[in-house]
This record gives C-alpha cells, sequence and structure tokens, in this order.
C-alpha cells in the first residue's frame, strides 16, 4: 500500500512539473544569451514575436518599394516620432528616401533570421524587445540587387489583443561593429 502511495505521489509529482508554465524571461537564462541581455526565446514565444516582426519587414519593405513611407507609418503611427538618424532610432523614412534616389526598385525581400535567430529582451507583460539579424533584399530595375544585413532592435507592445512594433533601434556602424566584438568575446 505504501509503494502504491509513493508510486502515485511520484506520477503525481512528476505530470505536474510539465505543466507548469513557460517562464522563460531575462531570469532565466538557460536559453544562449548576449551580453545585453536577449535570450533565444522558448519555441512557443518564437511563435508568439515572430509574426509582429515579419508583419513589420512586410510594411517596411512595401514602404521603400512604393516609395510611400506612409504605408509604414499608417500601420506603425509611434514610428514617426522620435526620429533619430545618428543613434538609428525610427529611421525607415531614410531608407525609403535614400534607396529611391538613384534606383527603381521593383521587389523586396527579407529573411528576419538570415543572420542568426532572434532574440528576446522582456521587459514586462506588455513589452518585450526583439532583436533581429536581418537581411534584407530590393531587386533594381536592373535586375541587381541593393540592401543586406540588419541588425535592429524592435519594441513591442501588446495592444489590443496583438503585439505592434512601437519603435526601432537599427544598428549604427560603430554600434554594429562593438557588438561584433562583443559577440567574438563570448
Amino acid at each position: 500500500m505504501i509503494l502504491l502511495l509513493r508510486t502515485i505521489m511520484i506520477v503525481l509529482f512528476v505530470s505536474l512539473i510539465g505543466c507548469q508554465q513557460n517562464t522563460s524571461s531575462t531570469d532565466n537564462l538557460t536559453a544562449e544569451s548576449d551580453l545585453a541581455g536577449f535570450v533565444q526565446p522558448e519555441p512557443s514565444d518564437w511563435v508568439k514575436y515572430i509574426t509582429p516582426v515579419r508583419e513589420y519587414m512586410y510594411y517596411r519593405t512595401q514602404a521603400v518599394v512604393n516609395k510611400d513611407i506612409h504605408i509604414l507609418w499608417d500601420r506603425y503611427p509611434d514610428l514617426k516620432e522620435n526620429v533619430d538618424l545618428k543613434l538609428g532610432i525610427n529611421i525607415e523614412e531614410n531608407e525609403v528616401e535614400s534607396l529611391n534616389q538613384h534606383f527603381h526598385l521593383l521587389d523586396a525581400n527579407y529573411n528576419v533570421e538570415g543572420y542568426e535567430r532572434m532574440k528576446v529582451k522582456t521587459i514586462s507583460d506588455h513589452e518585450v524587445e526583439v532583436l533581429i539579424h536581418a537581411s534584407i533584399v530590393y531587386m533594381r530595375d536592373d535586375f541587381d540587387e541593393s540592401g543586406g544585413e540588419h541588425l535592429i532592435k524592435l519594441f513591442l507592445e501588446h495592444k489590443n489583443n496583438h503585439w505592434a512594433v512601437v519603435k526601432t533601434d537599427e544598428y549604427t556602424l560603430p554600434e554594429y561593429k562593438e557588438w561584433m566584438k562583443e559577440k567574438e568575446q563570448i
């Protein structure tokens, strides 16, 4: 009888462990992390954040190809504010203008995880930062390509039952070089 009770208790205990809520956060650094506190998300969190990231990239590339920043800003009005070219904050309008000065663009392709898996830093239940090391390539009318590697921090807030990008921070060249040095030291 005692053996049966012990067996039931062990089975119950093991079952309950499997039912625990996913607690991946910056406090739980069992996932691969970098020096800035970002972690590779658990699969359930990856699914939660990849959609708003892809959506942002879609509207961003459509704004560039169509030479109309309002395609992006109508979807993400917060990105109009607090633009800082030196710091790389909300600089999408600059990309729209600069890529369309000398080229006629036909199409765009992006790969959110083109260089490495996205990483997430949880700020609160309603705020996260997502770090993407992405590829954005634009096809020009001469069928050559422009674009390349982008390292971007996306600030997401949970609003109206979905995650939305409220700020972007693209790594500038000096920031990128520093980031690469930090990665080499890991």
